[in-house]
């Protein structure tokens, strides 16, 4: 049987969503955003070596035989997590995995007499080991060193199949295999060198933490912190070199604003919601891997350092922490330009959140 090392791995490549909400510093408001310095803390609990085997039938072996360097993979998987239809398909179409190297498992130094012709198939512990150690290497070279450890392309051995196996292949192959935000395998068209490796969801999905502290797509109807309101292509003004985290910072707040205001039906609606636009930049090593997009997200501080939660899609009836939202004050019509005339009131009593580290989220 062939067996696949898949979902999320201890260690500095990939937990989840290869990042954590916990001391990410955000701007936050709209229009006029002030930069605020302190953390947003969200529960960080230890996280978990997760694995699944994944078997193809014996049926199967000759694809595995045949798959090349640069070759792409698919295969079907029952709900019983059973793996069949293994073949070969054009890096095109869509596709599981994408081969970077075939290693005989006999010829790695580390592992001399560990695989001979009496060894059993590695176990999950051993499989892990072998990403680790074996595979990482021949994926970086492969990908000419560009691969960011926390996008969505992780790296991922398939050993052959069982009956092989029990014949004396000791042939791994060492890929590619695109992941979704939660971690889990998902599919990919087309090359993993000429893509974004940013693992950003759809406008119009929530996110919400996971048992690891990561985050995951959920239903907006249950419980969340963060709803995808825009994705930003920075390559589209950073085309020729690396923005800073300041420029991307000065970019984002523009960008991210007009798409929450864009997704909610304008600036009224986005200040009655009294949400706030939200987004993460990319650091740049991670930007030089490949990663190039970012998600613009709506959310709702709990005047703590903390996120709120969120039940029910910003475009509708919603809740904050179980309990629907309160209006904000009202605020004098815009100007021409679009921004709203100086309040009469106290300073920041037109601000749609509580004050968050001493400072109040400014008003729209």
């Amino acid at each position: 049987m062939v067996a696949m090392a898949e979902r999320r791995i201890k260690n500095g490549m990939r937990d989840g969503w290869g990042l954590r909400v916990t001391s990410v510093a955000m701007l936050v408001g709209a229009g006029l955003a002030a930069w605020w310095q302190g953390p947003i803390d969200a529960p960080e609990p230890e996280p978990t070596e997760q694995t699944r085997e994944t078997k193809v039938k014996d049926v199967d072996a000759a694809a595995f035989t045949s798959a090349q360097i640069g070759d792409c993979l698919t295969w079907d998987i029952a709900d019983d997590g059973a793996v069949s239809n293994f073949t070969v398909v054009g890096c095109d179409e869509e596709h599981r995995y994408e081969v970077a190297d075939r290693v005989d498992l006999r010829n790695v130094e580390e592992w001399v007499g560990q695989f001979d012709e009496d060894a059993p198939e590695p176990d999950q512990d051993t499989l892990l080991q072998l990403r680790n150690w074996v595979c990482q290497d021949p994926v970086l070279e492969y990908m000419d060193g560009k691969l960011d450890p926390m996008g969505r392309f992780v790296p991922a051995p398939i050993l052959p199949p069982s009956k092989s196996w029990a014949d004396g292949d000791r042939t791994m192959l060492c890929g590619l295999q695109p992941t979704a935000p939660d971690g889990t395998p998902a599919q990919a068209t087309g090359r993993a060198a000429e893509q974004d490796q940013a693992n950003v969801v759809q406008v119009g999905e929530c996110v919400a933490l996971d048992d690891s502290g990561g985050l995951q797509p959920t239903d907006c109807a249950e419980p969340h912190l963060l709803e995808a309101v825009g994705l930003v292509d920075l390559r589209a003004t950073f085309p020729d070199r690396t923005p800073t985290i300041e420029e991307q910072n000065e970019h984002l707040n523009q960008a991210c604003v007009a798409a929450a205001e864009e997704y909610l039906g304008g600036n009224e609606a986005l200040y009655q919601s009294t949400l706030l636009p939200f987004w993460m930049t990319i650091s740049p090593e991670s930007y030089d891997a490949g990663t190039h997009s970012v998600n613009c997200w709506l959310m709702k501080d709990n005047g703590y350092g903390g996120f709120s939660s969120l039940a029910g899609s910003a475009k509708g009836p919603f809740t904050i922490n179980g309990e629907p939202k309160v209006d904000p004050p009202p605020r004098n019509p815009l100007r021409e330009d679009g921004a709203p005339q100086p309040q009469q009131t106290a300073p920041g009593a037109g601000a749609p959140t509580g004050s968050v580290d001493g400072q109040n989220a400014t008003g729209y």
